[in-house]
């Protein structure tokens, strides 16, 4: 179960870092970290590329696990919600309800017999 677990984090880590608002994330410390004062002689230089994509990569892991967090919050309030408003009948009730259902055809003529 832990191991079902943890690939389906894994998996919803990977979509969620495809979102937009991951790929506007990792844009925005991209050009951040090529703008940086010892890159700006070479923006498009190996070394300021490489930060720029560890930068970019960071800022989508951490947008997607935001996500994830925020969704499941989400999702853990309005089941929390769902859980509130059901409220089963009590037995008396239920039972009642039970008791003036007709039978069906065979227990009916069994039971007039």
């Amino acid at each position: 179960m832990q191991q079902a677990l943890e690939e389906y984090r894994c998996s919803a880590l990977q979509r969620l870092g495809s979102t937009p608002e991951a790929d506007a994330e990792a844009h925005r410390a991209y050009t951040t970290e090529q703008n940086r004062r010892w890159f700006r002689a070479t923006p498009n230089g190996a070394d300021a590329v490489a930060a720029a994509s560890a930068a970019a990569d960071t800022a989508r892991e951490r947008t997607a696990e935001h996500l994830l967090a925020t969704r499941l919050a989400q999702l853990r309030k309005r089941t929390a919600a769902q859980s509130e408003t059901i409220v089963p009948a009590p037995w008396a009730v239920r039972l009642a309800e039970l008791a003036g259902r007709p039978l069906d055809g065979e227990t009916a003529t069994a039971v007039t017999a």
